[in-house]
């Protein structure tokens, strides 16, 4: 897991709601400015292709996918590695994670989410505000457990999926007979 800061710029790709929401995070928490690329958005820095701009990567060494679609969000990912930009893992001070758990490049934590023990997570995984991730709990890439989700211990959650609020993904020891 890579967190980096101290940054004076990071380039986040999508401006909808969770891009602006993450971009005031980014900025709050010491991250630095963030340069939005967006298709729709009015007041960026472009479309979600210019992030090959050279003049972009000068100025923004990381980059965060800010987009609610789990498959593209993963998809620019990899297309981020390729190019050369750091993806870093955003934790905000607010969010509690366990010193054993594994982020994957370019996760994100927001504010009151837990993050248990051996909880391993594929690159690109979004754990919303309030979400639980109990210990050895296990999430593909890209996946989203959105605000209130709850990811019980040991369950699998398969890549790009979503855990909708309020959610219960059940721990695979559930059905276990008490001795």
């Amino acid at each position: 897991m890579t967190i980096l800061s101290k940054f004076s710029h990071v380039l986040v790709l999508g401006r909808g709601g969770f891009g602006a929401e993450l971009g005031e995070m980014l900025e709050d928490c010491g991250w630095g400015k963030p340069v939005f690329l967006d298709d729709n958005a009015a007041d960026c820095a472009g479309a979600l292709r210019d992030y090959v701009d050279p003049a972009l990567r000068r100025q923004c060494p990381a980059a965060f996918v800010a987009l609610g679609n789990n498959a593209l969000r993963l998809q620019l990912i990899q297309k981020l590695t390729a190019t050369g930009y750091k993806l870093p893992v955003f934790i905000h001070p607010a969010a509690e994670v366990s010193r054993s758990a594994g982020l994957g490049a370019g996760s994100m934590v927001l504010p009151f989410a837990f993050v248990g023990a051996n909880v391993r997570a594929g690159a690109g995984c979004l754990l919303n505000a309030g979400a639980i991730v109990d210990h050895d709990a296990v999430l593909g890439a890209a996946v989203h457990v959105a605000p209130g989700g709850i990811v019980k211990a040991g369950a699998r959650v398969e890549q790009a999926a979503k855990v909708e609020s309020g959610q219960i993904v059940q721990s695979p020891w559930r059905e276990r007979k008490a001795l």
